[in-house]
């Protein structure tokens, strides 16, 4: 009889918590785990040992199904990762938690991972737009300010978020698969022409977008975020419109409970090792899939080493710009071939470092946006006990695309000179520890996924149905969440599908 989805999240509370037993690969990148044989068979196979894969395969062994999860990289985790190696260890992939993360918040709690507030609040932030700054409380009123009425009192750096906000009509984090909200499924630009924004408010939209460019992404997947977003900020009594950093808000702290938005102490990327070191030697690292043959009773994934794997049930937890590597026999078709094949994923890209001694005597705010090829500089405020502040270069799109073109030394070269030539009394007064591009990671290829302006119209909804024996999970799959949670969810959803059909 098939496992019930009551039984199996009742269950996951009894998984053996192995903190102080891992296995040395679980948390040292460049270390392998159990090394397979030439063949292996177990009823489920999942292929990557992110977030979504690990917590298909903690539910499914908790139901007594023999599970193996490979995973191409040498580490586990995916796009958690904490940069520990760095100064100030800084977060190179997913670390924002909210109050509203269910699922992430139980798996801290059964692994005594420790949740603190997200020390990454920015200081005042400037703009350099056409060679000329502004301060932010300067903005709305600035000749340099282009845009016009109620336009004129977005900071730059909001434009695009913003603006789109004022027409997302969605209620529910599920809402974006309706198709009565169809006519979101288009990019910003064509949004915000189609409510009469002036040629301004178009080209701040463009450099300030949420996905790569206001014309690339559809408005109806950012959208859903944006709903999930308030979703998350209600848990912590949060006005949205009071949010004073782009891409999120000022971490509010009310002295009850959890902050707005939380990271685990000592990084991140402790949750899946903690969840890989549960499953023990079910992770197989260094395996990248090279094949999937769907064509018999079992399938069988294909490693690029040659090692082999047959399951009843395959898990395809990576992100579709490594899924379309792998030759799949018989292929999809229709919709769900679309998606593999052109799901698009946004570049983020993000240097790192310390504010050796403060520049912001020349009367400019700390932090700043440009138009330039420097996006967007954070200055962070300090956390308790440091006695410098942190900044962050963050550039998305376009910007990131550029830098990525460039070896790690040169990029951060290029970036320390245009902070200096734009803002002279920051030279000599930055110490850069490293830079990082979700793009340049072979096995992933972009910070998250983006739909494309149609795309969630022709296959949002297709495309996370099992196609024979394979199924798909990972935060492009999410229906309801975002971040962390979606991976999460994700992983729940095809557990639960595969359940069904091996239980």
């Amino acid at each position: 009889m098939p496992t019930s989805r009551r039984q199996i999240l009742a269950g996951l509370a009894g998984l053996p918590l192995l903190l102080g037993k891992q296995p040395a690969w679980a948390g040292a990148p460049g270390q392998s785990g159990k090394q397979s044989l030439a063949s292996e068979s177990a009823s489920v196979v999942i292929i990557g040992a992110g977030l979504a894969g690990l917590q298909a395969a903690l539910l499914l062994k908790q139901a007594g199904i023999k599970v193996i999860v490979l995973e191409g990289a040498k580490r586990v985790g995916g796009r958690v990762y904490t940069a520990s190696w760095l100064e100030n260890a800084p977060e190179f992939g997913a670390s924002q938690i909210g109050r509203s993360y269910a699922r992430v918040l139980d798996l801290c709690r059964q692994f005594n991972l420790k949740l603190i507030p997200e020390d990454r609040n920015l200081l005042t932030m400037a703009s350099h737009i056409r060679g000329q700054w502004v301060n932010a409380a300067d903005w709305a009123g600035s000749p340099v300010n282009r845009m016009v009425g109620d336009e004129r009192a977005v900071q730059p750096a909001l434009v695009g978020s913003q603006l789109m906000g004022r027409y997302n009509r969605l209620e529910g984090p599920t809402d974006w698969l309706d198709p009565a909200f169809a006519d979101l499924d288009v990019p910003l630009n064509e949004l915000l022409r189609r409510h009469g924004h002036s040629p301004e408010a178009l080209n701040l939209a463009n450099l300030s977008a949420t996905g790569n460019d206001a014309l690339s992404a559809s408005c109806l997947s950012m959208m859903q975020e944006q709903t999930r977003g308030r979703l998350d900020a209600r848990f912590g009594n949060v006005e949205l419109g009071k949010e004073q950093r782009p891409y999120g808000f000022d971490n509010i702290r009310d002295g009850t409970g959890l902050a707005l938005i939380n990271n685990i102490e000592g990084g991140c990327e402790r949750l899946p090792q903690a969840m890989a070191a549960a499953l023990g030697d079910s992770i197989r690292t260094g395996k990248t899939a090279a094949a999937i043959d769907l064509t018999g009773t079992k399938a069988v994934v294909t490693c690029i080493d040659g090692s082999s794997f047959t399951a009843d049930r395959v898990i395809s937890a990576i992100p579709f710009t490594s899924l379309r590597r792998i030759a799949i026999d018989p292929l999809p078709q229709g919709a769900q071939a679309e998606a593999i094949s052109f799901l698009g994923y946004a570049h983020t890209t993000r240097a790192f470092g310390t504010i050796v001694e403060p520049f912001w005597d020349d009367g400019i705010d700390p932090s700043f946006y440009t138009d330039g090829l420097v996006k967007m500089f954070w200055a962070l405020q300090k956390r308790p006990g440091d006695s410098h502040h942190r900044f962050m270069v963050v550039m998305t799109g376009a910007a990131a695309s550029r830098i990525d073109q460039f070896a790690p030394d040169e990029g951060l070269a290029m970036i320390e000179a245009e902070i200096a030539r734009v803002r002279p009394s920051a030279k000599g007064k930055l110490r850069f520890s490293g830079i990082f591009g979700w793009q340049n990671v072979g096995l992933i290829g972009g910070c998250r996924h983006m739909f494309a302006p149609g795309q969630v119209t022709r296959f949002g909804k297709t495309m996370i149905e099992p196609f024979r024996q394979l199924h798909f999970a990972g935060e492009h799959t999410r229906r309801a969440d975002f971040g962390m949670e979606a991976a999460l969810e994700s992983g729940e959803r095809t557990a639960i599908e595969v359940m069904d059909q091996v239980g």
